[in-house]
């Protein structure tokens, strides 16, 4: 019947991977459905004033033969026709084998092969293979359709529309008949293939694709700090792995879910881990904290009865452990101060703010946040990503040195993709069944993170990483600069930015005819003053089929520069001081 292990989780997961039958009825059932012979029984009755419940039945032989019902409905009493105008959907477990209402027959085992057949159109089978071009391992990845000729139709492939996830990298599916355009990808470290293909009713097409990894991001790890995939979490961690994401961080709102078992079932701890986290609502804002042990937020009352900024930092550092405090989306388009930290208590303009309606001890922000900036179907650096980086500039300059992030905030797949943009964390592994979330935090606190809405920046000053703090006792520092990209993802410049102000612009020259975006410079400053240094890549073109709404932006957090050799880095606007890093 299956060949999944354990049950499905949730409603929608019946609905996936147990269906091997359904049909509408016109109003809601309120049992579970009841097999006795030939016979199916389902009571789906509406309670009116002076009329009794009525029971409906259908034969299931009837229905396996043609999905029709043995009884017209529209004969049955007023009560089951009448009240709620909804339509409900009786999923059916048949413990025989059976075939669809199309006469076609259906893998159960397959939650794609499903939503084909629903289409009613012919059909035909695709095989494929997916490996890394270098050490030919078989990789999670996505596939997204498109018609060859060119009409703005989306093709119906599977349960993601026109997209297809395989987490072996190895599958044979149904596809409806035609001539496509199957575009494959593995995130942003990886180059695009692009295959034309025919699919014949009855018939078999092979695609053979190779990857190649043209991003060299030894010594990071890449994660998404903020993502809900309202859908089934094996699906979640599926759709994950296929993107790149080595670290998943289940952040759903104010409760704690756990992916590891499905990334065991799915055989992708080779690939990604996961940590348990949640995003919290308060009256004054939305904040991740991740990893968390203890449900202290079940209760929305209680958060809610939080007066304070930082009343609310305080008790979220109570759970046992270290924890990440992340303000998510702190600014809206349309200012709101109970999901946007920022808005109506940080002054656009002046960066001005007062206690205690405003607290800056959390440990990082989101500077780029791809379904809140997105603006007429663009995500990149938009109006509203521009003011979140005057607003990171002006705490830094005051000496509250918040790490800036990148999330995607995805809720929904395909339209919200997990991992664009993403975090680069230093790590001392490039495994991910390594990756030690406690390990993450502590990077994330000295702000060894980079921000990636495409290309991937290394940053340096005097040989040491981003986030750190350097004494310079000779003025003059070195800073060496980084950017990769794999072909589909343009980057045309490279911005040095000193405490707040742009100190530098490089131009980048296209690469050859698919070859990976490649830049690298080395500059020497001499501060006068204590400083920062951090680095932006942009491109304002957008990027390749089928990530056309997407135009580049990636940032990395500051170097700190002890000018004056006291042991700290002192503010150029004043506030808190910084002690060197340890090395």
């Amino acid at each position: 019947m299956r060949s999944l292990k354990g049950p499905p989780d949730g409603a929608m997961g019946y609905f996936l991977y147990w269906v091997k039958w359904k049909i509408a009825t016109e109003s809601l059932g309120h049992s579970s459905p009841v097999i006795w012979g030939d016979k199916l029984f389902l009571t789906a009755a509406v309670r009116e004033s002076g009329e009794d419940l009525a029971a409906a039945t259908m034969s299931a032989e009837a229905l396996g033969a043609g999905g029709e019902r043995s009884m017209n409905p529209m004969s049955l009493p007023l009560a089951l026709r009448a009240g709620f105008l909804l339509l409900s959907t009786v999923l059916l477990v048949l413990l025989w084998e059976g075939e669809s209402t199309a006469g076609i027959p259906v893998d159960a085992s397959d939650p794609d092969e499903v939503f084909v057949v629903q289409t009613g159109k012919p059909v035909g089978k695709l095989s494929f293979q997916i490996i890394d071009a270098a050490n030919h391992v078989s990789l999670p990845a996505r596939l997204y359709f498109a018609y060859a000729d060119g009409r703005e139709e989306d093709p119906v492939v599977g349960r993601f529309k026109n997209f297809i996830v395989t987490p072996s990298g190895r599958e044979v599916k149904t596809i409806p008949t035609g001539e496509y355009d199957v575009y494959i990808t593995r995130g942003t470290e990886y180059s695009l293939d692009h295959h034309k293909i025919s699919i014949v009713e009855g018939k078999t097409t092979h695609i053979d694709s190779r990857l190649a990894r043209v991003v060299d991001t030894s010594g990071f790890i890449s994660a998404d700090f903020h993502l809900h995939l309202q859908f089934e979490m094996r699906d979640g961690a599926m759709v994950s792995a296929a993107e790149g994401i080595e670290l998943l961080t289940a952040t759903d709102h104010n409760i704690l879910k756990d992916y590891a078992p499905f990334i065991e079932s799915l055989g992708l701890e080779r690939f990604m881990k996961s940590v348990v986290g949640a995003e919290l609502d308060t009256a004054f804002g939305h904040f991740n904290s991740f990893p968390l042990r203890a449900d202290r937020w079940s209760s929305r009352t209680f958060r809610h009865a939080i007066r304070t900024p930082a009343e609310f930092f305080r008790i979220v550092r109570q759970d046992p452990g270290e924890q990440i405090i992340q303000v998510n989306h702190p600014r809206r388009w349309e200012p709101n101060p109970t999901s946007g930290y920022f808005d109506q208590r940080l002054n656009p303009e002046t960066g001005e703010a007062g206690y205690p309606y405003f607290d800056g001890g959390f440990d990082s922000f989101e500077i780029y946040n791809s379904v809140g900036d997105k603006r007429d179907g663009h995500m990149g650096r938009t109006a509203l990503v521009e003011q979140k980086l005057k607003d990171w500039y002006g705490f830094l300059n005051r000496g509250i040195l918040a790490a800036g992030v990148a999330n995607s905030d995805a809720h929904r797949y395909p339209e919200q993709l997990p991992g664009y943009p993403r975090n680069y964390v230093v790590s001392d592994t490039d495994k991910p069944w390594e990756i030690d979330p406690e390990e993450v935090v502590t990077a994330i606190k000295k702000r060894n993170v980079t921000g990636s809405g495409g290309p991937f920046i290394r940053f340096t000053g005097n040989g040491a990483p981003i986030g750190s703090v350097i004494s310079d006792l000779d003025g003059i520092v070195s800073l060496a600069i980084e950017v990769q990209a794999p072909h589909w993802i343009p980057v045309e410049r490279v911005e040095v930015i000193c405490n707040g102000e742009l100190l530098q612009t490089f131009p980048v020259s296209a690469p050859e005819e698919d070859k990976p975006w490649h830049f690298a410079a080395e500059m020497i400053v001499k501060p006068e003053r204590d400083s920062w240094y951090l680095v932006l890549a942009t491109s304002d073109k957008r990027w390749s089929i089928p990530f056309t709404q997407f135009s580049s932006f990636s940032f990395t957090n500051p170097i700190f520069v002890d000018v004056d050799g006291n042991g700290y880095f002192d503010a150029p606007n004043g506030g808190y001081s910084l002690t060197p890093t340890d090395d």
